[in-house]
């Protein structure tokens, strides 16, 4: 049973994750301009998170076919707006992408940042996935987190050949 909010609201949360994500990396490859294999990696995980919410926006539209509508009692309609706020706060916001980014002075800083969003996103997800027993949910939910998964280790192996020294950005 999903503990607050509908499935429907979930995948929105998990677009606006993406869609956040989509931000920072574009923002991130903008502040790579010395390093034009680290901003490619940006640009091309830019490019991923936007068509993964494309994905979630399908699998989104597919879920009245075999979930519930309601899952909990929100007289007030109050789940949808907390979901919201958890996906602005919690998981690649606009203003801490701006913060951790002014903080960035290397290709390998950036790449370090990338890393924890990645993982905070699945973290998230993983909470998200235990929420709810529907087999269903869980499989759509699971394929969110190997994707995100796959992120972190493509950040890691940019991380493993990238040395400080060689990768400094100019200012």
């Amino acid at each position: 049973m999903l503990i607050f909010g509908t499935p429907d609201d979930v995948f929105e949360m998990a677009i606006r994750i993406k869609e956040n994500g989509r931000s920072f990396y574009q923002l991130a490859a903008k502040k790579m301009t010395d390093d034009p294999v680290i901003q490619k990696l940006f640009t091309d995980l830019a490019d991923l998170e936007e068509s993964q919410a494309e994905c979630f926006r399908t699998i989104r539209s597919d879920l009245p076919g075999y979930f519930p509508e309601e899952s909990v009692w929100d007289p007030e309609g109050l789940a949808k707006s907390y979901l919201e706020a958890a996906a602005d706060t919690e998981v690649f916001t606009h203003d801490v992408t701006i913060e951790r980014l002014k903080k960035v002075h290397t290709p390998l800083e950036a790449l370090e940042v990338a890393i924890e969003f990645e993982k905070d996103s699945v973290h998230f997800l993983l909470g998200m996935k235990d929420m709810n027993s529907d087999p269903n949910y869980i499989s759509e939910i699971g394929k969110l987190i190997c994707e995100e998964m796959d992120h972190v280790r493509m950040l890691s192996d940019a991380k493993r050949t990238c040395r400080a020294s060689e990768c400094e950005i100019t200012r």
